[in-house]
Order: structure tokens, then C-alpha cells, then sequence
């Protein structure tokens, strides 16, 4: 380990698993585990478990496992080092060894003269804003009651007319003329190089850790030229990745309970004008898999607040049932058909009106039905049809009487349809056989696996056997010496170690060394011993018997499968030196049998 093994141990024996992984997912109990849908695939049923007794996690269908240090790892990614830290911040467990750590952030080298180059040309852009000529870009934000302080937390600028100024001075500062290009902000003419932000409002755009990346550069007065230039696609810029204030909102919601998601970043500046700061902007992009996973990290309410016109309620339909598939919580604004956004309600209705405006609150089933009541009524029966068989799946999760009769009531009205019509399509719905699919929990590795399914079943056993007691460890060492299976002797390898150590296996602690290692393929190893530790098909009891018993399948087995017949099929697909092992393993039990 890179520290002290006991500071890790000590966390992790303060923390709670379900504890921290429900600081960032909605966990559902069943039996002595709990469910949740995984993260790390596009899952849409809860096929994570997560185990309370082993204090750790396992998709069943994606693989990915480990205990809680991992998953937040995994989740954030985090080093290990910033993941241990989170952890014991999530379960309320203070150590002044923590205080000590130096952060370190595994470094990209192609970020950093970007990284840099953006810095340099913000702080440049704030200086333009303060100059003769930045009086321009002053007055613009100061018309739109963007005060000094919101200047100055937003980083707010302007870029001189004299774009081609812009790049020298970059230049000057020691950045070369392809770092400038690379940041997106570098247009040729001839081959001479100008800033393409020239003469316009700076408004410099930040990633999840608060460092730019972009900039959206707004055209100031009337013009032939575009409103807004956003930044191109650059190696650190995807807007499709970026959710505007994400960097200063995050902490803020979390606190709060809930986040705006808002349109652009004027509405952002218009609710933090009223006190609000857990608030992000999309910036007119569709809702993304990475801004999912970036609310889904937050672990609180959705308050969905685009704009009134139909793209706008249209985009909150499509994003409201997007974050409710992702197991989020969510309530939209209602706009009541408004035009306005939230900035413009505050400037001409004042604070209590956008503050009202912002606390009327409704559910997604409620705004779909007003949307199609007021706003775009439904002309064709094929429409009123699909309407219903939309709203099936969510009538039939709905348990109060009364609660369904209103939408029945509701829906009836919109359609036409009366609502016992409606209602007898709920019960067909509800008495139709489900159809399950069953996943296996365990897969078969091997293609040739009908030669080597008892082995592997030993193996296996055994491998789990060890997991749990360290004289089982001794039993492999002296009297096996090897599996087949190469990531089960990988584990093997490394329990003998991890034995010399401690007398105890813990899960949690046992992957914790795992993760805290700079063992090639650790993930795979840490994926087998979480499916190990989960799986109940055991025997709890390890016996010299037991342990006698499968060492005479695992030694039939392997006599089987180097028999000669067999050896070329043991060869195939396998590596140089994993070919070199088997055919020495031959020619050893050969020798033995003479």
C-alpha cells in the first residue's frame, strides 16, 4: 500500500456500505441485501446488489464490484487516496491522519498546457472587461444586474476587438500557437491568428472540478454577426458533457436536498440573484447518459425548469421520463404555459414571483397532463390510444384509490374515453403473466468448459474456502500449488500473501488492499472475490475432510485434461506463457506416472 494499511482498515471499519452508496443511489431492501441499479452500465432493473454482513457491492450483469472505497472510486472517479477520504466524510468518521493526505490526482499531460492556456486567457478576458474598451462588455452585464460579485464568480470578461492581440499575448505567456488552436480559441485568416471571441461577452464555461474549458462569447448590440459563439469541440470541451455551475452547485445541493435544472446560464444568474445556488443550466443541449450521471452523483431531487415554449415542455417530458428511468427523483415548474423565463420574471415581476414561480412544483404525470389539456390536445384517436398506453405503466404503479380515480378522471377528459374503459385496460395490464428473464448469476468462463467443469467447480470451491480461512491458504500452498484457472490462481497468489499478514480475512479489507495495489488486472480479481463472498452455496464449515476431498477432484481433473488427447484443446486460445505452464504440468504428471 501506498499508506497506512490501518488507516484504511479503520475506515472502513467506521463506514457503512449502504450508507455510502446511498449517497448516490436510491437502494431498494430485499432479504438481507439491498438492490439498486447499477451505475456502470445502462441498467433498467436493479441488478446491484449490495451486502450490509460482507460490506460490498456486485452487478450481476455488468461485473463491476468491490467494497465501498471502490464504489466511490468507481463512481467519482476518484484515486483511491480522495475515495478513502470520501467515504469516511459520507459516514461522519473523523481521523487527523486524513487531514494529512495529499490529494493526487492522477494527471492527463495533454490537459495540462490547455488547462493552463484557459487560465491565462480568463484572467485575460477579466482584465479586457476592467479596460476603456471593456466598458462595453461592462455596461452589457451590468443591463442584465450582473454585479461585480457575480462577475466575479462567473469570471466574467470581455475580448478585445484586436483579436490578433489576444493571441500574442498567449504566445507571450509561453503557450505555443497549437496549445492556442488546440483550446478552440485561435481562427486563421490567411494564416494570421485571431481570437474568434473578438469584441464580445466572455461567459468562460467550467467542468465538474471547476477548471475552464470553454467559453460562450455573446455578440454585443445589434449585429449580422451570430448572438452566441460557443467553443468548438476541443480535447478538454464537450458541451454535451457539461452541466453549466455543476462545480459551485454540487456541495450546495446536496445540503439543500434538491438542484434547478435550468436552460441557460442567465437563469442560473437569476436565481442565484435571489439566493438560490443549487442550480445547473443544460445550455439548450438534450439531456445526456453523462449529465445523468452527474445528477444521479448528487442524490437528490430533480426540479426540471426549461422554457414554457412547446420546445421547451417537450424537452421536459423527454428529460423528466429519462432521469425517472435512471431511478431519480423528479418535479417540474410548473410554467402554466408561460413564456417567461427565470430571468425574466425576476427582472419584471421582482424576487417573490420567481420565487413563487420556483416553488410550484408538480410531478411528471401532472405536467404530461396538463401539457396535452392546455398546450397540444390530442386530434386523432390513434393519439388518444398511445397517450393511454403510455400512462399504463405509471397508473399501475400508483397504490392510493383516490390518487387514481384523479387521473382516471383526468386522462378521461383528455381522451375521451371513459374511465372505465381505462380502467379495464389496468386490470387486463395487471393480470398479464410478466415475462422474466432469467440471468445466470455465475458465468462459464471457459470455452471448454465440459472438460473442465468439475476442476472449475473444485477450483472454485476451494479459492472460496480460502477466502474464508487462512489455513486453507496453507492447505493450497502445500498441497496444490497451482489452479488451472489463471484468475483464480492470480487470487490464490495473492491471498498467500495477503496471509503472511493478517490472520483474518475481511472483505472489505481484503479488496481494500486489492485497490489500494498497483496489480495488473486487479479489477477482474476483486469482481471474482465480491461474486465469491456472495455467493451462498457454500459450505460454512472448512474441514480437513473438505479440503481433502477437493484436492483429489481438482488432481483426477487436471490427470484428465493432460491426458494427450486433451492437450491440444488445453492449449488453444491461451498466451505464450500460460502455453509454456500447461505443457510443463504435462510432462511433470507424465514423469509422475512413470
Amino acid at each position: 500500500m501506498a499508506f497506512d494499511e490501518t488507516l484504511v482498515n479503520d475506515v472502513l471499519k467506521h463506514s457503512d456500505i449502504v450508507k455510502v452508496v446511498q449517497a448516490y443511489l436510491p437502494l431498494v431492501r430485499k432479504g438481507k441485501d439491498y438492490l439498486a441499479k447499477c451505475p456502470f452500465h445502462d441498467d433498467t432493473n436493479p441488478s446491484m446488489h449490495v451486502s450490509q454482513e460482507k460490506q460490498i457491492f456486485k452487478c450481476f450483469v455488468c461485473g463491476t464490484s468491490g467494497n465501498a472505497i471502490g464504489f466511490v472510486m468507481k463512481y467519482e472517479h476518484l484515486s483511491f487516496r480522495e475515495a478513502l477520504k470520501k467515504v469516511a466524510e459520507i459516514c461522519d468518521y473523523h481521523d487527523p491522519r486524513l487531514e494529512g493526505i495529499n490529494e493526487v490526482r492522477v494527471v492527463d499531460p495533454r490537459r495540462v498546457p490547455l488547462i493552463k492556456c484557459l487560465h491565462d486567457l480568463t484572467v485575460y478576458y477579466q482584465y479586457s472587461l476592467n479596460s476603456p474598451e471593456g466598458k462595453t462588455g461592462l455596461d452589457y452585464f451590468e443591463s442584465r444586474h450582473l454585479d461585480s460579485a457575480m462577475r466575479a464568480k462567473f469570471l466574467l470578461g470581455y475580448a478585445f476587438k484586436d483579436g490578433k492581440a489576444t493571441c500574442r499575448f498567449l504566445q507571450e505567456k509561453g503557450h505555443s500557437l497549437k496549445t492556442i488552436e488546440d483550446i478552440g480559441i485561435a481562427s486563421s485568416n490567411n494564416g494570421v491568428y485571431s481570437d474568434r471571441n473578438a469584441g464580445r461577452a466572455i461567459f468562460p464555461i467550467m467542468d465538474a472540478n471547476g477548471e475552464v474549458v470553454g467559453y460562450s462569447a455573446r455578440r454585443i448590440g445589434d449585429g449580422p454577426e451570430a448572438k452566441y459563439v460557443n467553443s468548438p469541440e476541443t480535447y478538454l470541451f464537450h458541451k454535451s458533457n457539461i452541466l453549466y455551475n455543476y462545480h459551485n452547485a454540487k456541495e450546495k445541493a446536496r445540503i439543500a436536498g434538491y438542484i434547478y435544472v435550468l436552460e441557460g446560464f442567465m437563469d442560473v444568474y437569476a436565481l442565484y440573484r435571489i439566493g438560490i445556488e443549487s442550480c445547473v443550466a443544460i445550455m439548450g443541449t438534450a439531456l445526456t447518459a453523462e449529465h445523468i450521471r452527474l445528477l444521479r452523483t448528487l442524490n437528490v431531487e430533480i426540479r426540471l425548469c426549461l422554457d414554457g415554449d412547446l420546445p421547451g415542455q417537450k424537452a421536459m417530458m423527454s428529460i423528466a421520463n429519462d432521469l425517472e428511468n435512471n431511478g431519480l427523483k423528479v418535479r417540474i415548474v410548473d410554467n402554466q404555459n408561460s413564456s417567461k423565463d427565470p430571468d425574466e420574471i425576476l427582472n419584471s415581476d421582482g424576487e417573490m414571483a420567481l420565487n413563487a414561480y420556483l416553488n410550484k412544483l408538480i410531478s411528471r404525470v401532472d405536467f404530461v397532463l396538463n401539457y396535452y389539456k392546455n398546450t397540444n390536445p390530442l386530434q386523432t384517436t390513434e393519439q388518444k390510444t398511445q397517450l393511454v398506453s403510455e400512462f399504463i405503466p405509471i397508473l399501475l404503479g400508483i397504490r392510493s384509490s383516490l390518487e387514481l380515480d384523479s387521473y382516471l378522471n383526468r386522462l378521461s377528459a383528455i381522451t375521451g374515453f371513459a374511465p372505465e374503459s381505462i380502467k379495464s385496460l389496468l386490470r387486463t395490464a395487471k393480470n398479464k403473466p410478466e415475462e422474466k428473464t432469467f440471468k445466470k448469476a455465475i458465468m462459464e468462463l471457459h470455452p471448454e468448459r465440459k472438460v473442465l467443469r468439475r476442476l472449475f467447480t473444485a477450483e472454485r470451491e476451494l479459492l472460496y474456502q480460502m477466502l474464508q480461512n487462512p489455513d486453507a491458504v496453507a492447505f493450497y500452498e502445500a498441497k496444490v500449488g497451482g489452479f488451472y484457472d489463471e484468475t483464480y490462481r492470480m487470487i490464490a497468489n495473492y491471498l498467500i500473501e495477503y496471509a503472511k499478514k493478517h490472520e483474518h480475512f475481511v472483505p472489505r479489507d481484503l479488496l481494500a488492499s486489492l485497490e489500494a495495489s498497483n496489480l495488473e488486472g486487479k479489477d477482474e480479481l476483486i469482481n471474482q472475490i465480491s461474486e465469491l463472498y456472495l455467493e451462498r452455496n457454500h459450505p460454512n464449515i472448512c474441514n480437513e475432510e473438505l479440503l481433502d476431498n477437493l484436492h483429489k477432484v481438482i488432481e483426477q481433473e487436471k490427470d484428465r485434461i493432460f491426458e494427450k488427447d486433451t492437450l491440444d484443446q488445453s492449449l488453444e486460445g491461451k498466451d505464450p506463457l500460460d502455453k509454456a505452464r500447461i505443457v510443463s504440468e504435462h510432462n511433470r504428471r507424465k514423469m509422475k506416472k512413470k
